[in-house]
């Protein structure tokens, strides 16, 4: 088949905009797409294309079996938003052993930061829709009877992918301190950071957005906040927690949500998100209601504003609920701890999106965007 002799740059646009697996298809073409779609340029490009498309043509819903050994599967968000039943559902490749529990996810770019195994962790870079990983060296500390908090994302400007590990020894009580190390991979190594005094570190992940990570934060004093790290000059920074209206709920506040099976019904916990492009805080009122609220403007506390309130009142929700994505419509795409749910607030229903393959059980959900973007910066593959 004759090839069309068209400009580079146009040819750059057409590939840019198609899905990863189209691309990995049409390296095959000739050496020169081979070369083309296999640079870091073209893979950045992509990614900026892919940024911009507000159709979440490029976007998917990475899916996590419920029991071990563990299963990892992925579906295009349109058909979850749109569609009653999915069958369009890929299984991943798993770089590593099904058997041993992930202990944290993060996602950033297409890549994902995952920790594997609950006490000899594992630490791996992953993009699973290229299927290229990286094992990241050890960090230097031995994790017994610590409580471990990771965050993972992007610094532009000097174009490197870092992993902050947050790590806190406590006894009887917690201590409100935390000690940090932050990797680089660019220089695939890892470094102690200052120790940050007077906080005890929520256990979720950190939200990455606008160059920093955020974490909800609870100090001695008994306030709460959300501490920021830029990851361009790796300085702290806090955020402001919206003005909240506890209704009939007792509108206490504790440690952020983890175990709740000891939690009384109505009691606040925070944690944080991202939708909309925006910081999202979960006020979550125990077995009550999650309201659900989004910064417009970042760092401006004025901005916060309340999107939807989801009820607990509805028969088989779980004991958590963990929205994923609003779509442009207002339905809300969450987890409750073991299906995929949309939610609609105008008919205040709950729907369960029927996975092909996910009869067990989803035990972890999460939103991507595809990428061509490697965890090693050379493009070159890792072996392990």
């Amino acid at each position: 088949m004759q090839i069309p002799n068209f400009p580079l740059e146009i040819i750059i646009e057409i590939l840019s905009r198609l899905p990863v697996k189209s691309l990995f298809k049409f390296k095959c073409v000739s050496k020169s797409w081979l070369s083309l779609i296999s640079s870091s340029q073209f893979a950045k490009f992509h990614l900026k294309i892919s940024a911009k498309d507000n159709k979440s043509s490029h976007k998917k819903l990475l899916l996590l079996s419920m029991y071990l050994p563990h299963t990892l599967y992925s579906c295009p968000l349109n058909s979850v938003l749109h569609e009653k039943s999915i069958s369009s559902v890929d299984e991943l490749y798993i770089p590593w052993n099904r058997s041993n529990i992930i202990a944290g996810v993060g996602s950033c770019n297409g890549l994902f930061f995952m920790c594997i195994g609950m006490y000899t962790f594992n630490l791996f870079l992953w993009n699973p829709s290229t299927r290229k990983k990286k094992k990241l060296p050890f960090s230097g500390h031995e994790y017994s009877r610590c409580d471990v908090t990771y965050g993972f994302g992007y610094d532009e400007y000097s174009d490197d992918y870092k992993v902050v590990e947050i790590y806190g020894v406590y006894g009887v009580q917690y201590v409100y301190g935390a000690n940090i190390k932050i990797y680089s991979l660019r220089a695939n190594s890892w470094k102690m950071m200052n120790k940050y005094s007077d906080a005890l570190f929520s256990s979720d992940s950190a939200v990455f957005l606008n160059g920093s990570l955020h974490w909800a934060v609870a100090h001695s004093n008994g306030y709460w906040d959300i501490v920021s790290l830029s990851l361009k000059n790796e300085k702290y920074g806090n955020l402001a927690l919206p003005n909240h209206d506890p209704g009939n709920c007792n509108g206490s506040i504790s440690k952020p949500l983890a175990d709740s099976t000891d939690f009384e019904p109505g009691i606040l916990n925070w944690a944080l998100g991202k939708l909309k492009g925006c910081l999202s805080l979960f006020c979550d009122y125990y077995k009550v209601k999650l309201d659900v609220w989004i910064m417009k403007e970042y760092n401006v506390k004025e901005s916060w504003t309340k999107l939807v309130s989801l009820p607990y009142t509805v028969a088989g929700i779980g004991s958590r609920i963990s929205p994923l994505c609003i779509s442009d419509s207002g339905e809300v795409l969450l987890h409750d701890g073991s299906r995929v749910l949309v939610y609609n607030a105008g008919d205040n229903e709950y729907k369960s999106v029927q996975i092909r393959n996910m009869d067990t059980g989803v035990g972890a959900a999460t939103v991507y965007a595809e990428s061509l973007i490697s965890p090693n910066l050379d493009s070159t593959e890792n072996t392990l």
